[in-house]
């Protein structure tokens, strides 16, 4: 089986992505990422030893919650 790499540098196999990978996804610093967590804000993660995932099917959720029809009216209830 090829493993087919994304623009975002994630296996399209990949059932997780580390904070690294998460922060390319989304176009925004690492550190933002580390920050909200400090902040109990974004999405889920796992967190074994010094090491930070996010499960492609958290992230894809907390995505679909934040998608937004107009300013204060969300996508799907």
């Amino acid at each position: 089986m090829q493993d087919r790499t994304s623009a975002q540098g994630v296996s399209d196999d990949a059932r997780a992505y580390d904070e690294n990978q998460l922060a390319r996804r989304w176009d925004i610093s690492h550190r933002t990422l580390q920050q909200w967590r400090r902040m109990g804000i974004g999405p889920v993660y796992l967190k074994l030893g010094n090491r930070v995932s996010y499960r492609r099917e958290d992230v894809e959720a907390y995505e679909r919650q934040a998608l937004r029809r107009g300013t204060g009216e969300r996508a799907f209830a």
